[in-house]
């Protein structure tokens, strides 16, 4: 062999099938470490914080709360307001959230003063109770009533994402109202500096981030008054008359979102499927199928009604259609076919017919339904079954579960609203009350405010036998208070006890502690009714039968006393005598 030939060797096929497998070998020797490189990398990092390629629509980036805010809040809040105007969940939803945090009757004014001794102060509780019913009948400069007021703070807290409502002392006749104001009001695009004070999305504050003003649209509430400062098209209202409340997710937020938004683009889709899947299974139960023909001509007659109908209406107008006019008409008309239930039509000559097959409607759809209004439920804090009205599977332990944390989430929002509503309406409000009601003492302003408290909407027990039952028990055992279990109720304690002292005056002390056994209706022989019968005094009670009777609470008063028993001044109760 020359040099040439050692210089240029060719490479056999051998020579090349190893160095391929050699490569090879290699290659997924050094894959294997890189790869269990990674599997202790992993055991050491976090999973979420890893990016896959199938991990690449999810961000890795976030940015500051507030610069989100001030570019999508408009947006956020339009949607929001969109869901709550036109999309049944989001409807039914608000209307549950308004009768389970508020209920029939809001939350009520429940005065607790008390003289020296410890008595109930009930006169003054009352002109109190009965002073804020006034004042509520026009709580809003507009004319509201407090409880639409509540209504529409709850609403907003929901929709708008924020609570902002202005007070306005010196109005009305009690010397004071609110106003509540539109969220939108408060300009998000607005990022200035003032006085050497920052301006950010409509706020002013202080370096620590303390709200100082706030800067309101003046083109949406007219006429800016004469103590405001208007800076071009914004009025700058000091924070002291400002209430703006929103429920901080992030440190130093200034503005609140919709809680609608949570799960809103799911809800969004589920409503454009049910609309496309109803229109889905109208046109399927419509259209029957379609003529074919060998060139594609429509079959003749299909629109001599149509024609028909054009051409008597021109009549009538006095129109004279135009041979052009006509062709267009008939070209058009052929595209339409009418159909009636239980028509039969004769197939064309030389047609063939093809019917229409679709999927809609179908079951499986439903399960679509549930799975979507599953995670939007989930984002309001309540459960698949009240949310989406679906009783179908439920049974008493799991709806116990939904609904004890249900009522848990209202409680929640019940002392939200309160804090940011009712204990600051109160405050301002009570001293232009008491001016305004007689024989409430002026001085005595910080007493009252003091003994305020609010009872909320309350719910019925699921079980009330079982409920009923516990209740006696924690009382027996002196685990609770006859008042405590009426405030649970949502009723207010002082008219129980005077409903009771009332019904005790007619009817006397109806004692529920000596109970007697009463033999079912089930059991009765032929005498049961017989009470006169020694025998059947003596009659010993069938072990058998004995968990068969009913316990019932004896009217002593009303059934052995013509006259109700009257209480003695000591408190107790005592039969009247015969000279009565």
């Amino acid at each position: 062999m020359g040099f040439l030939d050692k210089l240029f060797k060719r490479e056999t096929s051998a020579e090349r099938a190893a160095w391929l497998d050699q490569a090879v070998s290699g290659a997924a020797a050094q894959a294997q470490q890189h790869f269990l490189a990674e599997i202790r990398t992993a055991r050491r990092s976090f999973e979420a914080a890893e990016t896959p390629a199938w991990t690449d629509s999810w961000p890795t980036n976030a940015a500051p709360i507030n610069d989100d805010l001030a570019r999508q809040l408009p947006t956020l809040r339009a949607r929001a307001r969109g869901m709550a105007r036109n999309n049944e969940w989001a409807i039914g939803y608000l209307l549950q959230l308004d009768d389970q945090v508020l209920g029939e009757s809001g939350m009520r004014l429940q005065m607790r003063l008390k003289h020296r001794d410890g008595t109930p102060d009930t006169t003054n509780n009352n002109r109190i109770e009965a002073g804020f019913t006034r004042w509520s009948s026009a709580a809003d400069v507009s004319g509201l009533s407090w409880r639409e007021v509540e209504s529409l703070a709850l609403k907003s807290m929901i929709v708008d994402g924020e609570l902002l409502y202005r007070m306005r002392p010196l109005a009305g006749q009690f010397k004071f109202q609110i106003q509540m104001l539109d969220p939108s009001l408060l300009d998000v695009s607005l990022h200035r500096e003032w006085q050497g004070r920052r301006v950010r999305m409509g706020v002013e504050i202080t370096d620590d981030g303390a709200p100082v003003a706030y800067w309101l649209l003046m083109n949406k509430t007219g006429d800016a008054p004469s103590e405001l400062v208007s800076v071009g098209r914004h009025i700058r209202v000091p924070a002291t008359q400002i209430r703006h409340r929103f429920i901080r997710h992030e440190v130093g937020q200034l503005r609140g979102y919709p809680e609608l938004s949570g799960g809103a683009r799911r809800l969004w889709m589920l409503h454009d499927f049910e609309e496309s899947a109803a229109v889905a299974s109208s046109n399927a139960a419509k259209r029957q199928g379609f003529f074919v023909s060998p060139d594609g001509e429509a079959p003749r007659g299909f629109a001599d009604t149509i024609i028909s109908g054009v051409l008597e209406s021109a009549k009538a107008s006095g129109k004279v259609l135009t041979t052009d006019e006509v062709q267009a008409i008939t070209a058009a008309a052929e595209k339409y076919a009418t159909t009636l239930p239980g028509q039969y039509d004769t197939l064309p000559v030389g047609y063939d017919f093809r019917p229409y097959e679709s999927k809609w409607p179908t079951i499986e759809s439903g399960s679509y339904v549930k799975q979507q209004l599953r995670g939007w439920s989930a984002a309001r804090g309540m459960s698949y079954v009240s949310l989406g009205n679906d009783l179908e599977s439920v049974n008493y332990s799991s709806a116990r579960v939904g609904i004890v944390s249900e009522r848990e989430h209202f409680k929640a929002m019940q002392g939200m609203l309160r804090a940011w509503l009712h204990d600051e309406i109160i405050t301002a409000a009570l001293p232009g009350i008491v001016l305004a009601t007689p024989g409430l003492d002026m001085s005595r302003v910080a007493n009252y405010l003091a003994a305020v408290s609010w009872q909320p909407r309350r719910w019925a027990g699921i079980d009330p036998v079982k409920e009923a039952n516990a209740n006696e028990t924690n009382l027996r055992l002196k685990l609770t208070s006859r008042r405590r279990l009426i405030l649970e109720r949502g009723e207010d304690p002082d008219e129980v006890f005077a409903e009771i002292d009332a019904e005790e005056e007619i009817f006397g002390l109806i004692d529920a502690a000596a109970p007697q056994d009463v033999p079912a209706e089930d059991d009765a022989g032929d005498d049961a009714g017989d009470t006169t019968d020694p025998a059947d005094q003596d009659e010993e009670v069938d072990p058998k039968t004995a968990n068969k009777t009913i316990r019932r609470a004896p009217l002593v008063a009303v059934r052995e006393h013509a006259h109700p028993m009257r209480r003695h001044s000591s408190g107790s109760y005592v039969a009247p005598s015969n000279g009565d």
